[in-house]
């Protein structure tokens, strides 16, 4: 097994609030995969002004660490583990605001959707701090960022530039983020004719406008997410060797995805596969997480940043699983994960 630190785990992809709202249900999955060996810490989603009760916001101003009580979220981390730190990724948010807004996006041509967004980071970084405050200690070590917007109606790829991206990230550097990092996860970009699932920024341009704003920003490279831009497994470390070779490199995450429809989701969509065998028909097999890891090891252990980069698995499960079935899920893939070496 592997003896790396540990794994920051997006649990929220595979928990029940996903599907429906039972705050036992939640309670019981988080204590469990909280505990959960090789977990080093969570991945919490920012949602923004979607979710949160309004008694329940946990006064976060215009935003909520939970899909349906923000305020349950930050009780129920004082009960959990002290060893676990935390990452926020803003995807929901993110994706809730371009279904509504098409210009909305850090790297945003329009002078509107460019503030829009870095108006969106800084309540983001408003909740890192309640965050921090609930569990008593600067727990948040990153906070996920998106090179948004994508194609749409009425916006074309070119809406998006490295330019507008590094004006963003220059600004949002003096947030005051409480000891968090912010980091650009990359997702799949609007390449050419190919299809694509979340159309942001190429890669280049991401590592291109990081380098330029000189800020501390890092850069995540998360498995699927290059697999399904490029349909080709050797996409994820090409990716990571970019990435480490440009010395931004801040995180990397595990997480599968198939070329054919399962259980969890349409063929090539983002919708976290666990890894074969506990998901047959995932591409990311034990020797392609060998594989990455190696990859991996140099931006690893090349002391590059202020920190060592951190290792994520982010997991869903079927919309049908009950909590044990959703831990049972969690478990597993860990265990193929630290089985393959990562």
């Amino acid at each position: 097994m592997n003896s790396s630190p540990g794994l920051i785990l997006s649990a929220y992809a595979a928990a029940p609030a996903i599907d429906s709202w039972h705050p036992s249900d939640e309670a019981a999955y988080l204590s469990a995969v909280g505990a959960l060996p090789y977990v080093a810490g969570l991945e919490i989603p920012f949602y923004g002004s979607v979710g949160g009760s309004a008694s329940g916001s946990g006064g976060l101003p215009g935003g909520a660490l939970h899909k349906y009580d923000g305020g349950w979220l930050l009780r129920a981390v004082r009960h959990l583990p002290q060893h676990l730190a935390f990452t926020v990724t803003t995807i929901p948010d993110t994706m809730d605001r371009l279904g509504r807004e098409p210009a909305f996006g850090l790297a945003s041509k329009d002078t509107g959707g460019r503030q829009a967004a870095l108006a969106a980071v800084f309540r983001t970084a408003e909740a890192v701090r309640s965050l921090n405050d609930a569990v008593g200690r600067q727990a948040v070590r990153a906070v996920h960022l998106f090179s948004a917007p994508r194609p749409s109606a009425g916006v074309s790829a070119a809406s998006a530039s490295a330019g507008a991206l590094r004006a963003s990230l220059a600004e949002l550097a003096g947030y005051a983020w409480d000891g968090a990092r912010p980091v650009l996860e990359h997702c799949d970009a609007a390449l050419g004719n190919k299809p694509w699932i979340k159309g942001f920024l190429p890669l280049e341009a991401e590592i291109e406008a990081i380098t330029a704003a000189d800020a501390g920003v890092g850069l995540a490279v998360n498995w699927a997410r290059s697999v399904i831009e490029q349909q080709d497994v050797s996409a994820p470390s090409r990716h990571l060797k970019l990435a480490t070779d440009a010395g931004v490199l801040a995180g990397v995450v595990l997480s599968g995805c198939s070329p054919v429809d399962t259980a969890f989701g349409r063929a090539w969509d983002d919708t976290h596969l666990p890894p074969a065998p506990l998901e047959p028909r995932s591409l990311l097999t034990a020797d392609r997480i060998r594989e990455f890891t190696v990859t991996a090891g140099a931006g690893m252990s090349n002391g590059l940043g202020p920190s060592r980069p951190y290792r994520g698995l982010k997991v869903s499960a079927p919309r049908s699983a009950n909590v044990e079935q959703r831990i049972a899920v969690v478990s597993g893939s860990i265990a193929a994960v630290c089985e393959a070496g990562f």
